[in-house]
């Protein structure tokens, strides 16, 4: 089955990775829930898509150049007044319900991986028991790597830009160079995977899921292709799609 993610929480229903977001993910039904982190100076794990405060806070400057104390007073664009959220309140809020998270960690301002992310997030994920609940992402290789070495096992997953892939020779490229790495699982965006693609990672034993499906043309492709699991900023339509997908199905 393949299944749905609430990008950020649903960004394009709700403020990003914001408390009204993902309550309201918790009453859809999804299978997972992605949103990002980045540390701040005092090493908190802040729940935040940029690594900038400008774009969805009343703050300015890094993330990672404030303490939680202050980050922690800052506004949420459009969220009534709420504030960002820590991983472990993101925990929270999704570990007594049936979806489980995908946590994409960040890179700095300057496209900087920060020093000992990858080993702080899977410490919290085994303190949280939310370890095989997550799946961890980054457009990082070495990120993804430094997971592994953290002791999340297949629970990672490399995400591909374009341009990425494309330099490295396509989906076999992609294919040689993650089962080199030990890697399982690829995020692909949508509009760079084929069908033979997706055969050929099947056949080698990948997971690979597609994102940026916002479309419900493109959300039926997905469900008619089979992938693994896409994410979306529309949850809400996703649904819709699969639910006619099914009912088409039914009727067949």
């Amino acid at each position: 089955m393949t299944e749905i993610v609430s990008h950020r929480g649903g960004a394009w229903l709700w403020p990003e990775n914001s408390m009204i977001a993902f309550e309201n993910t918790t009453k859809l039904d999804v299978e997972q829930v992605e949103f990002d982190v980045h540390p701040s100076r005092d090493g908190k794990l802040v729940v935040i898509h940029d690594p900038t405060l400008e774009r969805t806070t009343s703050g300015s400057g890094r993330v990672s150049d404030h303490d939680w104390a202050d980050l922690s007073q800052l506004v949420l664009k459009g969220a009534d007044g709420g504030r960002m959220l820590l991983l472990d309140e993101v925990i929270e809020i999704f570990a007594p319900t049936a979806i489980n998270l995908r946590l994409e960690l960040k890179v700095d301002a300057d496209g900087t991986p920060y020093p000992g992310l990858p080993e702080r997030v899977v410490d919290t994920l085994r303190r949280t028991g939310m370890t095989e609940r997550t799946v961890a992402t980054s457009f990082q290789l070495g990120t993804v790597i430094e997971l592994g070495r953290a002791g999340l096992g297949d629970n990672r997953l490399w995400i591909l830009a374009p341009k990425v892939m494309t330099d490295i020779g396509g989906i076999d490229g992609v294919l040689d160079l993650a089962e080199a790495r030990g890697i399982t699982r690829l995020g692909i965006r949508q509009d760079m995977l084929t069908e033979a693609d997706l055969s050929k990672g099947r056949a080698r034993g990948f997971h690979i899921g597609c994102w940026a499906c916002n479309d419900p043309s493109v959300m039926r492709r997905m469900f008619e292709l089979e992938v693994a699991v896409f994410t979306t900023d529309r949850p809400d339509l996703a649904i819709a799609v699969r639910n006619e997908m099914r009912k088409e199905g039914a009727a067949a």
